[in-house]
């Protein structure tokens, strides 16, 4: 039998409960809204470490891409907050008026957008310094988000009779375009490549796309009651909505615009933290004071953190890795006939625990050997056995009958992306 023949191929897309990433373990920071403090969690352990006093009621809050700084504005006083993430302990504090609202990061970490809710701004943070270096007229500036190139920033303007969104030309500092709405502005977020602005209002059951050259909205998907976010993985694949009238996360196909799955999570969530391989979600539960952890593969919560009172905002440090879940290994079945393993290839991904069941059909002694899984078992006549493996990072791992390799008994076990 010829390795890897038509007939003999079947791929197992076996799913684990949790991926495990390839990156140290980080953590995840999530803003507590009523105890006004921000708790910090590692993703190893799904613990709380800590909790890190700020001033009352924050309200957005962001992380550096190198995992070095979190920002956190106050509703409730007039400071960002900036949080050293090798102490956890707050080392500046920015005066921005009062009622900062929503907070966005460049994508290369050189800029804060601060949505100024109190002094109608968008004001812009230097991240090297800490300072602001340039101002907006925005009314009622209530969340934004930044272009990957970083020339354009758009911001939601909560003012009432003028809602609208603002797109911002970043260098020359002034407004560029002007889309008005007849509800109020919820979240913002720019697809990866700039394209396609993802955003919400205020009584609508829906996530509105606007094409950002047009600056017409070209699409309306229906989702739960009440949606508050629609992030989208670093891919751009999916967009992620937490609709907090049925207390779930929506999964939305970006490339049909059509919702692919729901997931049920806590009560009222509010935000979503995405880990940069895209694999894991962490959703706020403001109603029920817990975070979410969601495996974008299997499209499930494996894990579920009590943090405090109200938690809303989320950002995810570099490197987050999420406790793998304590549920069983995945089973597959291969059959041994002579000279051949049926299937001869089985796919799973990096760190997937499987549950191998080995049954030995022909009346001729074989044997499965796969020195990379630390696998080397005869395998009597008529007879079976089971071991347990775990996926490497990398792959195709290749295992085979040691006494039939040469007659074409092998096979190969694929390794997929950890982010599915």
């Amino acid at each position: 039998m010829s390795f890897l023949s038509r007939g003999a191929l079947l791929a197992l897309i076996v799913l684990a409960a949790s991926p495990v990433a390839a990156q140290p373990a980080g953590k995840v920071y999530v803003g507590l809204f009523r105890d006004d403090a921000v708790a910090v969690i590692d993703s190893s352990t799904n613990r709380v470490l800590r909790t890190v006093t700020v001033p009352k009621g924050p309200h957005g809050l962001v992380i550096t891409p190198d995992g070095r700084k979190v920002y956190v504005s106050s509703d409730g006083a007039s400071t960002v907050s900036v949080i050293d993430t090798a102490t956890d302990q707050v080392v500046t504090s920015i005066e921005v008026g009062a009622n900062p609202h929503g907070l966005a990061m460049a994508p290369d970490g050189s800029r804060v957008l601060v949505s100024a809710w109190g002094t109608d701004q968008a004001l812009f943070v230097d991240t090297a310094t800490d300072r602001i270096v340039a101002r907006v007229p925005v009314a009622q500036a209530h969340n934004g988000t930044i272009a990957a190139d970083g020339r354009t920033a758009w911001v939601g303007s909560q003012r009432q009779g003028a809602t609208a969104l603002v797109q911002i030309d970043v260098a020359a500092q002034k407004e560029l375009a002007r889309v008005p709405l007849d509800k109020t502005p919820r979240a913002l977020d720019l697809s990866p490549d700039g394209r396609r602005l993802y955003f919400t209002v205020a009584g609508q059951a829906a996530v509105l796309v606007l094409d950002t050259t047009t600056r017409q909205v070209v699409s309306e998907i229906a989702v739960g009651a009440s949606p508050h976010q629609a992030p989208l993985t670093g891919d751009g694949r999916w967009s992620l909505v937490p609709s907090q009238g049925p207390g779930e996360l929506g999964v939305i196909e970006t490339s049909s615009g059509k919702v692919v799955a729901t997931v049920p999570v806590g009560k009222t969530p509010h935000w979503v933290g995405i880990t940069p391989s895209g694999a894991v979600a962490y959703v706020t539960n403001e109603g029920s004071n817990d975070v979410s952890v969601v495996d974008l593969a299997t499209r499930r919560v494996v894990a579920t953190i009590a943090v405090g009172n109200a938690p809303r905002k989320v950002a995810v440090q570099p490197g987050a890795t999420p406790k793998p879940s304590a549920a069983a290994p995945a089973a597959v079945t291969i059959r041994v006939d002579d000279y051949s393993f049926t299937p001869n290839a089985v796919q799973g991904r990096a760190g997937q625990r499987l549950r191998l069941r080995i049954d030995n059909a022909a009346s001729t002694l074989h044997n499965v050997s796969a020195p990379t899984l630390g696998l080397d078992r005869d395998l009597p006549p008529r007879g079976h056995v089971e071991v347990e493996v775990t996926v490497p990072r990398t792959g195709p791992v290749p295992f085979f009958c040691k006494f039939h390799e040469p007659l074409g008994q092998r096979g190969q076990v694929i390794v997929v992306d950890s982010g599915g």
